[in-house]
């Protein structure tokens, strides 16, 4: 059912005309001239009603009567009375809701005045998402006389309002015309309405509960606004998108690299080599606490993401990434942990997904970063990561506080084709799948890699350094023998059947040899070869025995 508006003042003065009541089903009582006697119920309380606001000019009033009207059937007749604000329409709008249809609903998708009709004044909504963030202007087209329109509804998808229905003229166009009928419909845009028209004046009137009115012919126009922020914006759904209505215009940013505009839901970011692309939710939180565009990621190079294996979603930036992962937490992978993370191929890698913000080291020598399998070391230029067994080990052994200090190289290959090695500062850690991972440091280390390490006689270590329990000397095991060193003595590697002998027969570094003094002579050594230890050296004999040479 459409209902009639109550006759009113425009704010020029002029008399306003009143829509004959036969257009929307109210009938005059033909006895008692009663134009009400043959309404309805509803019908009668939305008249009696309106009488109720009918003697205000303001549009704040005209406002509250057309919502009122509009929407009373809808609301109820006891809302109706006490709360008629709360029957505004937000975004789509029916017949009953009071306001005028968009001019592209009813002109065949044209966002200006129809035939027969003219620009005769406006108003404005500050902040409008359809702008981008700029104002948005509403341009009433008002019907010319004589009038060739009869009230009726619009019909549109999403905008089935009035057309030819509301008699009011806010007046700020065209002037000179006095004669005219009701609104015919509205034009939405985003260009002052003194640039749209040059009839019209800057005289202003402002409602910003019509800020997000519309309908699906406009949900693309920024108008003026047409910068790559407004672009994505309007790509992303605009006001109706996961981003929401504007918060804060687009502006200039505090580095003046590049602009922002903010949302309920997030936030906008440009610049002319990285382009538009939003930031929402935890990322949007961590991105703030990492500084923003001012600190160590710049802006940012993609749209929120959904990773490869579903278990997180993420954004580039220039100089890193934001990985969120529900209650698991929101990390930043910065410069130039970024780098060394893809390098060694990111979060289906190695070190797998981050598990902790940048931290600081309690000695003040390193930055580093925890993965799910590992951790990334930055000192000064040098990055190196640490994963695996290797990483197990080395925390093991009190990490970087540890006998081997921090790595200065990554993982890589022994060269055997067995096993793999890491440099520390003070050591190494050998891997071999089969043995797993010991680390090697001080005299045994210089021994073992001065003997060819890995691919040497002894093979990969079997346990680290171990003190003897003599207070002097330290021993570690190794796949084919053992390396002793001590206090007043180098490392050197025993093995074989000199090993078994010094271990069996003599009672090792403990016993009445002590530590050796040097390696056993190689093959073809003149005179046969010897070991030398601090009691005495032993003699490998070509049958395979050893004998003790005082």
């Amino acid at each position: 059912m459409t209902v009639a508006l109550p006759s009113r003042r425009t704010r020029r003065g002029a008399p306003a005309e009143v829509l004959d009541l036969a257009e929307h089903g109210i009938h005059r009582d033909p006895v008692n001239h009663d134009p009400l006697g043959s309404a309805t119920f509803s019908q009668r309380l939305v008249h009696r009603a309106a009488g109720l606001f009918s003697k205000g000019t303001t549009r704040r009033s005209f406002l509250t009567r057309t919502a009122v009207l509009g929407s009373a059937l809808a609301v109820g007749p006891i809302d109706f009375i006490l709360k008629p604000g709360s029957a505004y329409a937000y975004t789509c709008g029916t017949c009953s809701d009071g306001w005028t249809a968009f001019c592209c609903t009813i002109n065949s998708g044209r966002n200006s005045c129809p035939p027969n009709s003219f620009v005769a004044g406006w108003w404005k909504a500050d902040n409008a998402a359809y702008c981008c963030g700029d104002a948005r202007y509403i341009i009433d087209c008002n019907a010319a006389c004589p009038t060739q329109c009869a009230c009726r509804c619009a019909g549109g998808s999403c905008d089935g309002r009035r057309t030819c229905c509301n008699q009011f003229r806010y007046g700020q166009c065209h002037t000179e015309i006095a004669c005219y009928g009701p609104v015919v419909c509205r034009v939405a845009t985003c260009t002052p309405p003194w640039q749209y028209d040059p009839s019209c004046t800057t005289s202003s009137a402002t409602d910003n509960k019509t800020v997000n009115h519309g309908a699906p012919c406009l949900t693309t126009d920024c108008g003026q606004a047409n910068t790559p922020i407004a672009k994505k914006y309007a790509a992303l759904g605009g006001a109706n998108g996961f981003l929401g209505k504007v918060t804060s215009p687009e502006k200039a940013n505090s580095d003046r690299r590049g602009k922002v505009a903010r949302y309920e839901g997030g936030n906008i970011y440009w610049t002319s080599t990285t382009g538009a692309h939003e930031v929402h939710g935890a990322i949007l939180t961590e991105f703030g606490k990492q500084a923003g565009v001012n600190g160590v990621l710049k802006y940012p190079t993609s749209d929120t993401r959904t990773s490869s294996d579903n278990k997180s979603r993420y954004s580039n930036f220039e100089n890193g990434r934001i990985y969120y992962r529900g209650s698991a937490g929101t990390f930043t992978v910065p410069k130039p942990y970024f780098a060394k993370h893809e390098a060694i191929g990111g979060i289906h890698g190695i070190l797998g997904y981050p598990t902790s913000s940048v931290r600081t080291s309690k000695d003040q020598k390193s930055r580093y970063q925890n993965y799910a399998g590992g951790r990334i070391y930055v000192q000064g230029s040098r990055v190196v990561e640490i994963h695996g067994s290797v990483f197990t080990k080395h925390e093991a052994l009190q990490g970087v506080y540890g006998p081997l200090g921090y790595p200065i190289t990554d993982l890589g290959p022994a060269g055997d084709n067995r096993g793999k090695g890491q440099w520390f500062e003070k050591g190494f850690i050998w891997y071999q799948a089969s043995i797993g991972s010991f680390g090697l440091w001080g005299k045994i280390n210089d021994r073992h890699l001065a003997n060819g390490h890995v691919k040497g006689y002894l093979k990969y270590p079997t346990s680290e350094p171990t003190p003897v329990g003599d207070g002097r000397g330290t021993f570690a095991t190794f796949e084919r023998g053992h390396i002793y060193c001590s206090t007043t003595t180098d490392g050197f590697e025993v093995h074989g059947a000199v090993l078994d002998a010094y271990l069996d027969t003599y009672g090792g570094p403990t016993g009445t040899l002590g530590y050796p003094l040097s390696e056993l002579d190689p093959a073809g050594t003149s005179g046969g070869r010897f070991q030398r230890f601090e009691g005495g050296k032993l003699r490998f004999n070509a049958n395979g025995t050893v004998t003790l040479v005082p």
